[in-house]
């Protein structure tokens, strides 16, 4: 029985089997010919669209590898002619560090194993523990986060990767520590805390527009979004259990005196990130590599190459006929 479902399931994957035994004795055998795949072509839209994102997500965290050998089993990651030689993508500025960071959190998550962290609260400058099972992990905004059972607070809860300090393995061996509850999908919790708004959030973030920056809260009408007009013609958005991070992000981005002016801790948060982004923009700009130029088609360089040793022995026959012509005058 074991050996029809066999037989059945791969077939159901595409493998043609075919018999090639006899009455006594029943053989099964691939037929190779069968087995290759037709070449892949890709449309020049395609093409582009593949290059964009290997440019794009080659460069992020954990995203980058899976994105990379994908395009190398297609050969999309050689030296040929770039798709799209005026698009520049600057690498996110990720660390070794956060990288194995993620790795040991991603391989956590899939073998069931509990986490030690130092996790630096918002607004906070000193990490502190917390036991974590971590269920799933996921970006949004263009940072990671990782869900789990946090034994320190008792229930479910979610984690910026961004300011987890430290991260190890609770315990030994290679046994699982924990399993997830029963029907849990990263998916759906995700879309909840989308919907619903992050669980642990309990003060709301303010945030103030002046008349000028008014525009912006325009299309801000929600169910955790309250708008009230101040006297000098500003406006005060209160978030109710918001994304603090990507609240951060965002804020920071807008400038023209849009500013965060509740909770301390969100504040201390935004004051820490700016100062980040004037370091990392502060002292003598690098210069970018120069581009390398590339290696000439096969066919061109063949043919150039066929034309200069042509050249060489027409030149090599005149000098040998000149001085024929001078030896026998």
């Amino acid at each position: 029985r074991q050996f029809e479902r066999d037989k059945a399931a791969l077939r159901g994957m595409g493998f043609p089997l075919k018999e090639v035994g006899d009455e006594e004795e029943a053989l099964y055998a691939l037929d190779r010919r069968r087995l290759r795949l037709k070449e892949v072509r890709f449309t020049p839209e395609e093409t582009i669209a593949l290059a964009l994102a290997r440019r794009l997500a080659g460069p992020h965290a954990l995203l980058g590898g899976t994105v990379r050998d994908a395009l190398g089993k297609l050969g999309l990651l050689g030296e040929g002619v770039d798709p799209l030689p005026g698009v520049a993508t600057l690498p996110p500025p990720r660390a070794r560090l956060e990288e194995e960071r993620l790795r040991l959190i991603e391989t956590a998550v899939g073998r069931g194993h509990r986490l030690t962290l130092e996790y630096r609260r918002l607004g906070e400058e000193k990490p502190i523990g917390r036991d974590l099972d971590p269920y799933g992990l996921y970006v949004y905004g263009g940072a990671w986060y990782v869900v789990g059972h946090d034994h320190l607070r008792g229930a479910m809860r979610t984690f910026h990767t961004g300011r987890i300090v430290g991260v190890t393995r609770t315990t030994r061996g290679t046994g699982v520590d924990f399993a997830p509850p029963k029907g849990f999908r990263i998916e759906d919790y995700v879309e909840r805390m989308l919907t619903q708004g992050w669980k642990g959030i309990a003060e709301d973030a303010v945030v103030r527009f002046p008349p000028s920056e008014a525009w912006r809260v325009s299309g801000f009408a929600a169910r955790r979004t309250t708008v009230k007009r101040l006297p000098e013609g500003g406006l005060e958005v209160r978030f109710k259990r918001a994304n603090p991070d990507a609240l951060v992000t965002w804020v920071t981005g807008l400038g023209g005196g849009v500013e965060i002016t509740a909770p301390a801790a969100l504040r201390d948060e935004a004051r820490r990130f700016i100062a980040r982004v004037v370091a990392a923009h502060t002292g003598k700009p690098t210069q970018p590599a120069a581009v390398a130029k590339r290696a000439p088609r096969p066919r061109a360089a063949a043919a150039r190459s066929a034309k200069s040793a042509k050249a060489a022995k027409s030149a090599k026959a005149a000098k040998s006929a000149k001085s024929a012509k001078a030896k026998g005058s």
